[in-house]
């Protein structure tokens, strides 16, 4: 049974590729671990300053801002040159993660969670920590749990794979079949409204397994002796 709380995050940035992007913006909710509601002073969001000039930017070994991100993400250059550093909000962000590690080790650390984050918003976040914050003995980003982690995206796959009625498992998609509001499709790609979106589906999907799950008998599940490999 687990008792670490869960970090819901995400990142706008303004280029695709998570080794090389520069973080925009960052956003996250903290859900209590077993009661799965938001846990008091459980919300981040901050925008984040990138290098602005596209030359010092490849200088510096990352993205330049790509124009198409911008207007995807409803942010311009000129605001962004007045948002905080990288270092500062970082140094936030963890201070905001540690608040809700119960017992302050790596095991106790809250959960990472989102969509996408195994592929995009983790190797953003192991990055920030080499470059602003903390790693562990072994290098490794130390405000999540270094073990366990919940990819909203592969939870969704996993249950409709076999749905016909799944043309795709992007939140845009998922925003329009699940029944969100205008609100939350007009917001979109903005961090906090994503993380809000993602977290609102992902209690749904924890909820719904955690009420399966009561239910069924684990144990000796093989018994019997059927094998399908």
């Amino acid at each position: 049974m687990n008792f670490r709380d869960i970090i819901v995050f995400d990142f706008e940035t303004g280029s695709r590729n998570p080794l090389t992007t520069q973080p925009t913006q960052i956003a996250a909710i903290a859900l209590h671990g077993r009661k799965l509601t938001i846990q008091p002073g459980g919300i981040f969001n901050s925008e984040i300053r990138p290098i602005i000039d596209d030359k010092k930017a490849i200088e510096a070994g990352v993205d330049p801002l790509e124009e198409e991100a911008l207007e995807i993400t409803g942010k311009n250059r000129k605001a962004l040159a007045k948002a905080p550093l990288p270092k500062t909000v970082w140094k936030k962000f963890e201070d905001f993660c540690n608040k809700f590690n119960f017992r302050g080790s790596s095991y106790t650390a809250p959960i990472a969670a989102g969509y996408n984050i195994i592929g995009f918003d983790l190797p953003i976040a192991q990055r920030m920590c080499e470059m602003y914050g903390t790693t562990d003995t072994r290098g490794r980003q130390s405000i999540f749990n270094p073990i366990f982690k919940l990819d909203l995206m592969d939870m969704v796959f996993s249950w409709t794979e076999n749905n016909r009625e799944f043309k795709s498992i992007s939140m845009d998609f998922l925003r329009e079949y699940m029944g969100f509001p205008e609100e939350s499709k007009e917001n979109a790609h903005d961090a906090l409204q994503d993380v809000k979106d993602t977290a609102n589906i992902l209690i749904k999907f924890l909820k719904f397994q955690r009420n399966i799950s009561q239910k069924t008998k684990f144990e000796k599940a093989f018994a019997n002796g059927e094998f399908y490999v």
